[in-house]
């Protein structure tokens, strides 16, 4: 009978929209020795069934943050203001990253389903992206 420790437990690490950011972050941890898999990433819909899941052993996860987020370019508008910049900036409900994109009309380059979202349902509130930890939720 084989009993797993915590630091050998397996966990997920992140969630990818696409195969290729996966893919990409794979190949960051593993040029790094930190070992990895990817899951769920023939999955027909995509990000609508959690997208693509990158796991490591829970006594990786420390090193493996530390070497996705080293690699991230942050992708934050500058305020244009004084008033902007005395704002606060808002922060994801899971990780408190600040690097999150939020908006309320779809782009031309969106999914079909994330332009369905975005027009049909007409969301009140702006639908927002954390890049860091890849949660979609409402700002």
């Amino acid at each position: 009978m084989s009993h797993e420790s915590a630091d050998e437990a397996i966990v997920q690490l992140a969630s990818f929209a696409n195969s290729i950011s996966a893919h990409l972050a794979k190949n960051q941890l593993e040029a790094a020795a930190i070992p990895c898999f990817l899951s769920n990433e023939n999955r027909p819909y995509g990000p609508i069934s959690g997208g693509v899941r990158l796991h490591v052993r829970q006594q990786d996860v420390a090193a493996a943050q530390e070497v996705l987020h080293a690699s991230q370019v942050s992708m934050q508008a500058l305020p244009t203001t004084d008033d902007e910049a005395a704002t606060p900036t808002a922060r994801c409900p899971r990780c408190h990253h600040t690097d999150i994109v939020c908006r309320q009309l779809p782009e031309p380059n969106d999914t079909l389903l994330t332009k369905l979202r975005l027009w049909i349902l007409a969301p009140e509130k702006p639908q927002c992206h954390c890049f860091h930890c890849g949660l979609d939720f409402e700002g």
